[in-house]
């Protein structure tokens, strides 16, 4: 038996509960290499009185940012990994010289 598929509706909202109380989590793992598109947003909250988020796209990954504490937990992490990327991935050498030629502008 066919039946008609159902409207997608709003989920009504929880009578006294207000922000984070009640929400799905998601975890996941990504592996990047190489340059990374790049995209970050404000994100206007869709109703209710929610102060919005940033949306924040590296390559194929989005997150989502919800207040100031999740985004300096973010920064912090970031600035730990990048003092630790001439350890893991070797110094950032300049360019190799071709055919014994200076630089231009040295």
């Amino acid at each position: 038996m066919i039946t008609k598929p159902g409207r997608l509706r709003a989920v009504p909202r929880l009578a006294g509960k207000i922000g984070f109380d009640y929400r799905f989590d998601v975890a996941s793992q990504v592996i990047a290499a190489g340059t990374q598109d790049v995209f970050v947003q404000p994100i206007v909250p869709l109703s209710g009185p929610g102060k919005g988020q940033i949306g924040v796209r590296v390559g194929r990954l989005l997150v989502y940012v919800a207040n100031r504490e999740a985004l300096e937990s973010f920064l912090s992490a970031w600035a730990r990994a990048e003092a630790l990327a001439d350890k893991v991935f070797g110094p950032d050498l300049p360019p190799p010289r071709v055919g014994g030629q200076e630089p231009k502008g040295a």
